[in-house]
């Protein structure tokens, strides 16, 4: 059975020939080779180049209160939408179409939580990561009624381009990434996360059903310890990466084990988890195949293969490589274990 439809039958039926295998990696054909699924950004490049330049409301040398009062959205000359909705599409299907058919697809998107974010960044030389200081986060607080414009502004563009990805025939999936929470919980007040996180992300969420794809959302963080994770599963149809504590060690990724398992019985079921592999123990050069191996088969044991994508909970740290002959001999291990190979 092709990946692709082993990945259907998962989410059609709960249960597939075997269990799915997603390797995430920022290249993408090692994606397509080590697993089943492949995803691929669609970028609003203006808002990308935030991550290196820095976002227009970042903090510059101001005292904090003529900073945080001399914000005005106005300012931001914001991009025409038609325009920057062609470069992405057209982007992602450049990148993507080599790999439709056989294995699933899922057009990733960037969500306006992490995207307000940007527009507080400083200038950084990574082009992948946000260097995080919470500027947004700061702006709910002290000028909610901005921070909650300039959220709408942005959420449009995202629902737009969410639209758009549906109308693509070979996306499976839209993966919506927006992080809310960290290993202590919120990032921000109850009360945006309701008003907004929640209200915009059952928007993209509809509309992606009703273009005919599977929602799916990746948010960072301890989301039951948020009181988000039960609201997150009913609105989404799959959830990744369950990222509910460090797990850096192989007695940490143990009880990480745990909580997975008991998350399973709060949320709606059917539920698809996109989970399993620690990202930590596969570059952690301490931790041997073996290792790894028996973290993996004790996932797979105590979750059961139901309802579940054996997912790396994120991309390799910068620098490292799968193709390490260590990591790349952890993947086979996995392969392995669930026959992929």
């Amino acid at each position: 059975m092709r990946s692709r439809e082993l990945v259907y039958r998962l989410f059609e039926e709960g249960l597939a020939p075997r269990v799915p295998l997603h390797i995430e990696s920022d290249n993408k054909d090692e994606e397509f080779y080590l697993g089943d699924i492949v995803g691929i950004g669609a970028k609003i490049k203006p808002w990308r180049r935030f991550y290196v330049d820095g976002g227009p409301f970042r903090r510059r040398e101001k005292r904090f209160h003529e900073w945080i009062e001399g914000i005005d959205l106005s300012a931001y000359e914001w991009p025409e939408i038609s325009n920057i909705l062609e470069e992405a599409v057209n982007t992602f299907v450049e990148k993507a179409q080599k790999y439709k058919d056989v294995k699933f697809i899922m057009f990733k998107v960037l969500g306006p939580t992490e995207t307000a974010e940007s527009f507080f960044a400083p200038p950084t030389r990574s082009s992948s990561q946000i260097f995080h200081m919470f500027g947004f986060a700061i702006l709910v607080r002290f000028r909610p009624k901005v921070a909650y414009e300039l959220y709408d502004r942005i959420s449009r563009y995202i629902l737009e381009l969410i639209k758009a990805g549906t109308e693509i025939d070979f996306v499976d999936a839209i993966r919506i990434a927006d992080d809310v929470a960290d290993y202590r919980g919120l990032l921000y007040p109850r009360s945006f996360v309701t008003e907004k996180y929640l209200y915009w992300h059952k928007l993209f969420a509809n509309a992606i059903r009703k273009g005919g794809k599977i929602p799916i959302i990746h948010c960072d963080g301890n989301l039951v310890k948020a009181s988000v994770f039960k609201e997150l599963t009913e609105i989404y149809r799959g959830i990744h990466p369950l990222d509910f504590r460090p797990k850096s060690t192989l007695h940490d990724a143990l009880l990480w084990i745990d909580q997975i398992v008991e998350s399973r019985n709060m949320c709606r079921e059917g539920t698809v988890f996109f989970t399993g592999i620690p990202i930590d123990l596969v570059f952690n050069d301490s931790v041997t195949s073996d290792d790894l191996g028996k973290i993996i088969t004790t996932f797979l044991e105590r979750h059961g293969p139901r309802n579940v994508v054996l997912a790396t909970t994120h991309s390799p740290y910068p620098g490292r490589s799968y193709k390490e002959p260590l990591a790349k001999a952890k993947i086979r291990t996995i392969q392995k274990i669930i026959s992929f190979i």
